[in-house]
């Protein structure tokens, strides 16, 4: 009777691990067995049954070893302590900026908690900002601003101006956010640089009127008709307008530091016009520089 009650409760306790584990992408951690009633001496039992396989200091596959790049995402966080995050190229790839690397994970840990791990690249921090580290699919991890910040003294000017090209194509990128982390890290190696590559995007006094003489450059001399400038429907002034074809076009040279208010007031701006029958195309400086020549087969097909 006490064997089966005992056979029962290791099945119980295996039971609840895997639970846990399948809520993981398959992994538990010493502390988190040792809560569910595990001695050390049963973990040591549980590996050499092949019931648990290390991957790193006190993380634990459960089953198999086989793991999914998040899976080595979490367990290289797991093993780090509850205060790391994943940073630098690592951060980039979690925010879908680059390939995921499981081969080289870059986890950042406070300075007064340094340590090593076997196989990961860990950095230590004496400083983060409470906006800098954020959950994105249950792994904790640089933001973008602060992952920006990590890569500027050590990735080339091209790849800082392609990861912020891609952060701002996937409005990932919270620029008011930005200026709070540069302006908190100002002793930081690599600033200059990321200063540098940010230059484009970054507000100035004549985003718009240099877009604007830049839209007028772009049709001038084509078959696309003059519109009616800086005209006033239904209460909102307009950047351009061919009454004929019913359409609107606003050119947004905020350069992408819009706050969430200009944003909702946008939305609510292109409402107001659709409901008087009247459709709003709007080019951002950024897309001007990128895709001109897009941007005009799409003007001919509004115009037609």
């Amino acid at each position: 009777m006490g064997h089966s009650r005992g056979k029962s409760d290791r099945r119980g306790r295996f039971f609840r691990v895997s639970e846990l584990a399948g809520r993981q992408f398959g992994l538990v951690t010493t502390e988190q067995l040792m809560r569910l009633g595990l001695t050390a001496r049963q973990i040591r039992s549980w590996v050499d049954r092949g019931l648990l396989h290390q991957i790193h200091k006190d993380v634990f596959a459960v089953g198999h070893p086989r793991l999914t790049s998040h899976g080595r995402l979490l367990a290289a966080q797991l093993t780090c302590g509850d205060h790391s995050f994943l940073s630098h190229r690592t951060a980039a790839a979690v925010w879908d900026l680059r390939a995921v690397n499981v081969r080289r994970i870059e986890v950042t840990v406070p300075e007064s908690e340094r340590l090593e791990r076997t196989g990961l690249v860990v950095h230590c921090t004496a400083h983060v900002g409470d906006d800098e580290v954020r959950t994105r699919n249950g792994l904790r991890v640089s933001s973008v601003p602060r992952m920006l910040l990590e890569l500027a003294n050590c990735e080339a000017q091209a790849e800082l101006e392609r990861l912020i090209t891609e952060a701002v194509r996937r409005r990932a990128l919270d620029f008011k956010s930005l200026e709070q982390t540069l302006t908190r890290h100002t002793r930081r190696p690599g600033l200059a640089n990321l200063r540098r590559a940010l230059h484009d995007y970054r507000p100035g006094p004549n985003r718009k009127s240099d877009l604007e003489r830049a839209f007028d450059r772009l049709i001038k001399d084509t078959d696309i008709p003059p519109p009616e400038r800086n005209v006033y429907i239904g209460g909102w002034e307009i950047d351009c307008y061919w009454p004929e074809f019913k359409l609107v076009v606003e050119l947004d040279g905020r350069n992408y530091h819009s706050s969430l208010a200009d944003m909702e007031r946008d939305r609510k701006k292109d409402g107001d016009l659709l409901k008087l029958g009247i459709g709003t195309f709007r080019i951002t400086d950024l897309r001007f520089e990128l895709e001109p020549e897009e941007i005009l087969a799409d003007l001919r097909t509004l115009t037609t």
